[in-house]
């Protein structure tokens, strides 16, 4: 069914997955609503058969903003999903690509559902070919969310081991250092004790080799006057 989509129902994959997001988060801007626009689809009186799946209520998980980078990003994401995923010939997918695609020109939903129908009824697409292929996008969705957890799971994992490895690493040589901090202050303090004890020996020795000096200088003197006294005796009286 290639043939039936157009460029311009491609170009607008970005605003039909950003409306199905809007069910659930909040965008950074608010987008305007098409007036008249019927929402029956999604209207909880509606009778709804038990075995159609049910749109999950809003999650609590995560409220906040999204980015047009996150737009961007998840709808290049989906839209590769999608197209992997797609089924040959006419399905849901090519429907409700035609259904946004002519929102603009056909606000009312009810209409839109009737004449995309009626359009692609003739190509051969059925109710319960559209219901049953719906189904298997739901599975297409479950399987490539299971993905997406399990690889942000193992990255979450990944990053948290690397930051565990780091903080272990770093209270390793946060002890080391610590260690080594102490062993330093100590000999520091031993060896500040220990100029403190040269010190006191340094003027200790200082003393003693003065009084020594001393002492031996007046020896000195008093043998040298002697020695003198000697000679001028001698002198004279030999």
């Amino acid at each position: 069914m290639q043939e039936f989509i157009n460029p311009a129902m491609q170009k607008n994959m970005s605003d039909f997955i950003k409306k199905a997001l809007g069910m659930f988060v909040e965008f950074e801007e608010t987008p305007e609503q098409p007036e008249g626009g019927s929402n029956a689809m999604r209207n909880p009186a509606t009778s709804v058969p038990s075995n159609i799946p049910q749109a999950n209520p809003k999650q609590p998980a995560y409220n906040g903003p999204m980015t047009q980078q996150d737009i961007d990003k998840f709808t290049r994401h989906f839209e590769e999903v999608f197209d992997k995923a797609n089924l040959e010939g006419l399905d849901y997918y090519e429907f409700s690509k035609t259904m946004h695609a002519l929102e603009s020109t056909l606000p009312d939903e009810n209409m839109r559902i009737a004449t995309v129908y009626a359009t692609m009824k003739i190509q051969g697409l059925t109710k319960e070919k559209i219901l049953e292929t719906a189904r298997h996008y739901v599975g297409v969705l479950e399987a490539d969310k299971a993905m997406f957890e399990k690889a942000a799971s193992d990255k979450a994992n990944q990053e948290i081991e690397d930051r565990k490895a780091k903080a272990a690493g770093l209270e390793k040589k946060i002890a080391e250092n610590g260690e080594m901090i102490k062993k330093l202050t100590q000999e520091i303090a031993e060896a500040q004790a220990a100029i403190g004890t040269i010190k006191n020996e340094i003027v200790q020795y200082d003393a003693k080799i003065s009084a020594n000096k001393g002492s031996y200088t007046i020896a000195y003197r008093a043998i040298y006057n002697k020695i003198i006294s000697d000679i001028q005796k001698l002198s004279t009286l030999i």
